[in-house]
């Protein structure tokens, strides 16, 4: 397959520090370059250690200019915690895909107090963003027995819509990316990711 002529695709990532958005970000450039795209990759993470906000932008494609993606253009959006997703979900353009880990992850309490977390987190989504697939990730990255392989169940959910980067090409990405030991419940949990995302 031929990049040329693919137009750009806006990525963004969600989730809370220490959830693995940076490491998923990363993977996600990682594998768009591998595949022959031109990258562009930027990242706002705040109180990480905390459990604050985290936010990563990948656009990648035959000629891209600029990390940053336009408001409202993001063409797919992976959250890896509901709230996030709520948070972050303006910047999805109509049309656009929709793919979130069914996690809650309370906000440690502000100055004002404790932070209110909706209960129809998920009902607002799916009514918010049509086609919206709301994944049991973590779920599935504990039965594999290692929770933090979420964020590579949901990289095999986005893999599953982004035909144009292969998944050997994912499945090169892990291998070179995690240890040894680590390596197998990862690759386990990214095609766990895709099989979930077809079924959806």
């Amino acid at each position: 397959m031929t990049n040329e002529g693919i137009p750009t695709r806006n990525v963004l990532l969600a989730g809370v520090g220490g959830h693995g958005v940076l490491a998923l970000s990363r993977i996600v450039a990682e594998g768009a370059l591998a595949a022959g795209f031109d990258v562009r990759k930027s990242e706002i993470h705040g109180m990480s250690q905390r459990g604050g906000s985290v936010v990563s932008e990948v656009r990648y494609g035959e000629d891209v200019r600029s990390p940053l993606i336009p408001e409202a253009a993001a063409d797919v959006f992976v959250s890896l915690e509901l709230l996030e997703a709520l948070r972050h979900l303006h910047r999805l353009r109509p049309g656009g895909l929709l793919l979130v880990n069914d996690q809650r992850i309370t906000p440690a309490p502000t100055g004002s107090g404790p932070v209110d977390y909706p209960e129809d987190a998920v009902e607002r989504l799916r009514e918010a963003a049509q086609g919206a697939r709301i994944l049991p990730a973590h779920d599935i990255a504990v039965e594999l027995g290692e929770p933090r392989a979420t964020n590579m169940v949901m990289l095999g959910a986005f893999a599953a819509f982004t035909p144009e980067i292969a998944a050997t090409v994912w499945t090169q990405m892990i291998e070179t990316t995690f240890r040894p030991t680590l390596r197998a419940v990862n690759l386990a949990a990214f095609q766990r990711g895709l099989e979930i995302a077809a079924e959806a």
